[in-house]
């Protein structure tokens, strides 16, 4: 608890009693600086944790000057899973059923595929549920085997089937983990350019923010 006396404070005219940025300093311990990105007096309160997510995160380049580079065989096999549920009791013979995945790449691609075993001990009860082959560059894409529909008309689903993707004039997303694809994800652009043009008296303070939000960007 803080004891003020009144008469010490400075009166103004339109707010009146008022506190200084020194008389926060020497009374409570409140240092305050002015933050030009927020264009706004932040006071930092001791034992309280201050954060801010109004200030956008910059992305950290990666640097691959230097690094060797390795080519990837024609054919491998990066990963293979194989999971075994056993279900039974005193009454039921028991039963196995089994779930095979691999993943790697080819011929400058990848391949994906998944088997659904319904019955381990029978290998003709064994079906592939999924698999796809896919290659991805920044001007065309190709999708062979099972993938998500991209017609509207159709619900949810996988079907098999060959996709092409034509792009000019801009490159997508760099695409990150492993499995099947999502050729939507594809034909989105990585990056929108922005002009932004104006003119200010000298001194104004210009923020750049992301949409009609308050991160400020720069």
């Amino acid at each position: 608890m803080t004891r003020i006396d009144p008469t010490k404070l400075r009166t103004d005219p339109e707010l009146g009693l008022v506190f200084t940025i020194q008389d926060l300093q020497t009374l409570f311990g409140v240092t305050a600086k002015f933050d030009i990105n927020e264009y706004a007096i932040v006071l930092d309160v001791p034992g309280l944790d201050r954060f801010s997510g109004k200030l956008a995160e910059t992305e950290t380049p990666i640097q691959l000057e230097g690094l060797p580079q390795v080519a990837p065989q024609k054919f491998s096999i990066a990963a293979v899973e194989q999971k075994v549920n056993a279900t039974g009791s005193a009454s039921r013979s028991t039963n196995y059923r089994g779930d095979f995945l691999a993943v790697s790449s080819a011929f400058g691609g990848s391949w994906f595929i998944r088997t659904d075993q319904p019955n381990l001990e029978n290998p003709q009860t064994w079906n592939i549920a999924e698999a796809q082959f896919l290659r991805q560059t920044n001007s065309t894409d190709y999708f062979v085997g099972s993938q998500p529909t991209f017609w509207q008309t159709q619900g949810a689903g996988d079907y098999w089937g060959f996709t092409s993707i034509q792009r000019q004039g801009f490159v997508p997303p760099k695409p990150f983990g492993g499995g099947s694809s999502d050729p939507h994800q594809r034909l989105q652009a990585d990056s929108i350019g922005r002009t932004i043009s104006g003119k200010a008296e000298p001194g104004t303070l210009a923020r750049l923010v992301q949409g009609f939000g308050d991160r400020v960007i720069a």
